[in-house]
């Protein structure tokens, strides 16, 4: 970044609360996709809320910023290889003027307990619809990432993930509901309004030490506390205004939490969720259509970054000693062109129904090859950013977070998949399905039933 390398730019100072125009430009070749992430502040650019500005050769950017917590904060790129080769500095938010203070008001406080927990993870559990769906080919694409042979790993991996539980001695699992399915190695969707306070009771069930941090938050402290294996601590992450939505953005926007003790290997391991951020006058009506939301995180899980990759390689490969961590067909083999952390058709859950209101919340993260397309057969969407758009496609690169909603009126089972043919060949790829629409009885003859059931005369008055 203009020259330096690991934190070492001079100059990067402001006073809170003042007006800050960052000004970024992108040049390079091919790999100079950028996500440039500005830690524990956001910014407007283009009437829209961000905290990450994707940047490309020889595009321009100008983002407002108007920094509301004191102490040193990291601007990096979320290119993982970016970020681990360099590409991140330190800016720094003082404390100028005494009655700098902040005056925002959190009145709403909701508590989750969230566990980080280690799990044995299948990213293709069925092969059938792969199968049936590359039966032209000589064989599936999808054999060089899930057959287990003596040099493989194949499809299962220990990883860990964020789970809820229902109190403070995670002793019970919450049980994910049925619109709650899809999600898959995403933790739990999260909802806020602006003007809340979200206090994350954090249980580190895992072998190793993790954290839990959100984009686009306040905290009263720059510095992510480590939460070590067996312990438990509170993490409070306030919605102030610049959290949601700006006047370019629908309702509602998605942000991503993850760990940040080590961001790229925590994340490729599994820790990874969304949070989603309301206006505060956001409120749904009975009057209007029934809301559906899905979140759909689209990211090459890298397995060989991975924590675990020793102990996968140990438990799940045919023969260990055989295994050549440097060998590029091995390292080509964990890499896991996911939806949520499966692959080929194997998320389910994504089913609405005709004439209902859907909110699909997308997410970006991960490496250069990270560059996706977001394809719906079957229906188009809208999506804001300043003016309202229609598309059946959404661009996503690392640190990419949009809403875009979809009104469904064909019936049937629609492929949703990346359309980079590469990314295809792999597996990033399932379906969703729209049911016919939804017959609802009028208020008179339930009523009606319901009186005769009581053994009440069959008139009402």
């Amino acid at each position: 970044i203009n020259g330096y390398m690991y934190g070492n730019q001079p100059g990067l100072e402001m006073c809170k609360g003042s007006v800050v125009s960052w000004h970024l430009m992108g040049l390079g070749s091919e790999v100079d996709v950028h996500g440039i992430y500005f830690s524990e502040n956001t910014f407007m650019t283009k009437g829209t809320r961000r905290d990450t500005a994707n940047l490309f050769p020889h595009t321009f950017l100008t983002a407002i910023m108007k920094p509301d917590s004191e102490g040193v904060f990291e601007v990096s790129c979320l290119t993982t290889d970016h970020y681990t080769g360099g590409m991140k500095q330190n800016y720094e938010v003082k404390q100028c003027h005494w009655w700098n203070v902040d005056l925002s008001m959190y009145l709403h406080e909701k508590t989750y307990y969230i566990a980080a927990v280690e799990v044995e993870w299948e990213y293709s559990p069925n092969r059938t619809w792969e199968f049936e769906r590359h039966q032209y080919h000589e064989e599936s694409p999808g054999n060089p990432f899930l057959n287990k042979e003596d040099k493989f790993i194949g499809s299962k991996y220990r990883k860990v993930v964020y789970r809820e539980y229902t109190d403070q001695t995670f002793r019970t699992p919450k049980n994910r509901a049925e619109e709650e399915q899809h999600l898959e190695i995403q933790g739990p969707l999260l909802m806020s309004n602006i003007g809340d306070k979200i206090r994350i009771v954090f249980k580190n069930l895992a072998s190793r030490p993790y954290s839990i941090h959100a984009h686009g938050v306040k905290t009263d402290s720059s510095v992510v506390a480590v939460t070590n294996p067996g312990e438990t601590k509170t993490y409070v992450w306030k919605i102030p205004e610049r959290s949601g939505s700006e006047r370019g953005d629908p309702p509602c926007i998605p942000w991503v939490y993850h760990s940040t003790v080590d961001i790229i290997k925590d994340t490729y391991s599994g820790l990874i969720g969304t949070l989603v951020v309301c206006r505060s006058h956001y409120l749904p009506s009975f009057h209007t259509k029934k809301k559906v939301q899905f979140s759909l995180l689209f990211m090459v899980f890298d397995e060989n970054e991975s924590w675990y990759l020793d102990e996968n390689i140990k438990t799940y490969s045919a023969n260990p000693n055989l295994v050549d961590k440097e060998d590029e067909e091995f390292l080509e083999s964990n890499k896991m062109h996911a939806i949520n952390g499966k692959v080929f058709g194997n998320l389910h859950g994504l089913t609405m129904h005709v004439g209902d209101t859907v909110s699909w919340y997308l997410l970006g993260m991960g490496n250069e090859i990270d560059i996706h397309t977001a394809h719906f057969h079957g229906h188009s969407f809208d999506y804001k950013q300043t003016g309202v758009y229609r598309a059946d496609v959404f661009d996503l690169f690392p640190g990419t977070f949009q809403t875009v909603e979809m009104t469904p009126e064909n019936p049937g089972t629609w492929l949703l998949h990346c359309h980079v043919t590469d990314h295809i060949h792999a597996g990033m790829e399932t379906t969703y399905t729209v049911l016919p629409k939804e017959e609802k009885l009028s208020l008179l003859p339930r009523l009606f039933h319901l009186f005769k059931c009581n053994g009440t005369a069959g008139t009402l008055e």
